[in-house]
């Protein structure tokens, strides 16, 4: 991976992969309650955003950088106020190779609600990713930091790029 930084970041999210809430459903438990703190949000709130940008945070602390991600627990609301590179979903599934690992998903469920992750590879019409906050059906309100794979297509919103 060309990035030192997207590398390191995907390096911490890969640490993360089993953790779970605690009790089961509760969208808390010791790792996810720091997650939560990062966005400045206190345990039982959905944290997908939150573990996005903890991850990022804590490759940004340990390179003495900023953290580039929007300090949020809203997946849209990260879409609307990124400094990053928006890639729109009609144009990643033209060109799947302008999603490069460490870019982050945003899907749009409508109503205000949404769910992100870090890709971490794609291939053809895929990409793999690490999310919180989800499960092996990959629910936007899980239990846990899993790998999952998902098509393109459904990333409704579309993806962001940080360096």
């Amino acid at each position: 991976m060309k990035n030192p930084f997207l590398s390191f970041v995907l390096s911490i999210a890969h640490q993360e992969l089993g953790v779970t809430e605690d009790p089961e459903g509760s969208n808390s438990g010791p790792r996810v309650n720091e997650y939560l703190k990062s966005i400045h949000k206190g345990p039982g709130y959905p944290w997908c955003a939150a573990f996005v940008y903890w991850c990022f945070e804590q490759a940004s602390a340990r390179l003495n950088r900023l953290n580039p991600l929007v300090r949020t627990g809203g997946c849209l609301d990260h879409w609307r106020k990124t400094k990053g590179t928006r890639i729109f979903l009609a144009t990643a599934i033209n060109n799947p190779s302008l999603i490069e690992p460490g870019s982050i998903f945003i899907i749009n469920l409508g109503k205000g609600k949404g769910h992100t992750g870090i890709v971490v590879s794609v291939e053809d019409d895929i990409i793999h990713t690490i999310e919180g906050n989800t499960n092996t059906s990959h629910s936007a309100n899980g239990i846990g930091v899993f790998a999952l794979e998902r098509k393109i297509e459904g990333v409704t919103a579309g993806f962001i790029k940080y360096g």
